[in-house]
């Protein structure tokens, strides 16, 4: 996806929350520094997710820390383990168990913190769940997407943001009782809340996936044409790539990863349009 005008006040608007968290009183110079590579490298068809890594990047080393989310990712966990049996009942009594599970995975993906998502704090999805899975999905390709996932043999799944992935268990046991196995990948370096390889295994998702890798990389979301050889390898062989959260789809929308399947909230009116979607809708496109 390509790095729009309104991404330049949402990515500040990051930039300051997370060096806030850890290093306030460096929230001038990371300004400085993020305004400098904005200057530098925002060109029109710049993709988003390479811009917003080398932002990141940059911030992290200024507030001097690898983790400045690392507090919120616990208590995101935290919050979601609270609501995990209310979830699992809810799949267990729906009729069509693959959505259910594919709905509480998306209603998740609020938790994502320093941008304007209608949530502040991992407490609040405790209150939150029940009405975003109510919802229902504003763009639903599940019907389709569940056909592919009977035909493959292997899917392969990008992890998102850590409480997120309590829920991502249920939406693995349901692609795994369709038949492929699952191959979980998660973020080699922390990066915003999204999960890590020791964060996936502090929910257990290390015992939900038949294999669990990691990009290997600082990025959001992540670049395929530098992940390492046997994650490639999973990319070329995987019949079906499962894609959570916005900024995985930011990153893969550009690339000729083919088919997969997008879930996400669509949080921010650029990834709504791209996606084809109202923002604030629960997404799951299948672009094949």
């Amino acid at each position: 996806m390509r790095f729009a005008a309104e991404c330049v006040p949402c990515l500040l608007n990051r930039v300051l929350y997370e060096v806030e968290l850890v290093a306030p009183e460096r929230a001038d110079e990371a300004m400085e520094s993020s305004l400098a590579i904005l200057d530098a490298e925002f060109r029109r068809g710049v993709n988003s997710a390479a811009l917003a890594t080398k932002v990141h990047r940059a911030a992290y080393a200024i507030a001097g820390t690898d983790d400045p989310y690392s507090e919120l990712k616990i208590r995101s966990d935290q919050v979601a383990e609270k609501i995990f049996a209310r979830s699992s009942a809810f799949v267990e009594g729906s009729a069509d168990r693959f959505e259910a599970a594919a709905l509480c995975a998306i209603a998740g993906n609020v938790l994502d913190f320093g941008i304007a998502v209608g949530i502040e704090t991992p407490e609040q999805l405790e209150k939150a769940f029940q009405s975003l899975v109510a919802e229902g999905l504003g763009v639903n390709d599940l019907p389709e997407a569940k056909k592919l996932v009977k035909r493959s043999k292997t899917v392969l799944y990008l992890l998102d943001n850590c409480g997120e992935s309590v829920f991502d268990r249920l939406l693995v046991r349901e692609i795994k009782r369709l038949g492929p196995k699952v191959i979980g990948v998660a973020k080699g370096e922390p990066i915003l809340t999204d999960v890590t390889l020791e964060d996936a295994k502090r929910v257990g998702l290390d015992k939900e996936f038949d294999e669990l890798l990691t990009t290997g990389q600082f990025a959001v979301g992540l670049d395929v044409a530098k992940v390492g050889k046997k994650l490639k390898e999973r990319f070329d062989s995987a019949d079906m790539v499962v894609s959570k959260g916005m900024a995985n789809f930011e990153a893969l929308s550009d690339e000729l990863v083919r088919p997969v399947l997008y879930l996400m909230r669509a949080k921010c009116e650029p990834v709504a349009r791209a996606v084809g979607a109202n923002r604030n809708d629960n997404v799951a496109r299948l672009v094949t």
